[in-house]
């Protein structure tokens, strides 16, 4: 039974929202709690680009930072394979459609979203890439070709509407950007401002556990 949701809004390539990656893993393991993602697709469609030397050094110091808060790994991979790299796409629609494939297919979008994160911040992959995509839902324990069809409907039937629902609904929660992360109980929402939380996993999950007995 659940007693309440915690509503994620992320994108897979916010490292922000991988510094975060932690918080989420831990209230994972809270009874009676709902997780839903939302990807509000940061860099999708006419937004998406090709990594550059702006990219890379735009992103880099906030990872520093994101690092050092959360003790998230940013690797040797991921600056060589990545950030070096001018061949790499930023497209936030297909690993946001890789984890609404794993929700669709097994309830298992969260888990897809954290396998993708470590994907591309650890091991250096380009997880805009289809071919990449599969690959790790197949290190996952999906059947190739179930996710491969699913993913192909999703693409065209679920993604787009669920971006657009996503960004209309961080609006109207007052959310300024991702990660953002809110329980729903009863209707009321608990804001947990990352701040408070970054780099503190067993804090977050005690305070969502108050939330769920009040």
């Amino acid at each position: 039974m659940n007693l309440a949701t915690l509503h994620y809004f992320y994108d897979p390539f916010c490292g922000w929202c991988y510094g975060a990656a932690p918080l989420v893993t831990s209230a994972s393991e809270i009874a009676g709690l709902k997780i839903e993602v939302h990807g509000i697709g940061m860099l999708s469609n006419e937004r998406s680009k090709m990594v550059s030397a702006e990219w890379r050094d735009f992103v880099r110091p906030h990872e520093l930072r994101i690092s050092a808060l959360s003790q998230q790994l940013f690797s040797d991979a991921y600056l060589e394979q990545v950030l070096d790299k001018t061949t790499v796409r930023l497209d936030s629609s297909p690993p946001t459609a890789a984890m609404l494939t794993a929700q669709k297919i097994g309830g298992r979008g969260v888990e897809m979203l954290k396998r993708l994160q470590i994907a591309y911040y650890q091991e250096g992959r380009a997880i805009a890439d289809p071919r990449i995509i599969f690959e790790v839902a197949v290190e996952a324990g999906f059947d190739r070709e179930l996710f491969t069809t699913t993913y192909q409907a999703v693409l065209q039937e679920n993604l787009e509407g669920h971006i657009a629902d996503s960004n209309s609904m961080l609006s109207i929660l007052g959310g300024r950007g991702v990660p953002f992360l809110i329980v729903e109980k009863n209707s009321g929402f608990h804001s947990m401002p990352l701040g408070h939380y970054l780099g503190k996993p067993d804090v977050f999950k005690l305070d969502i556990e108050a939330i769920l007995s009040a």
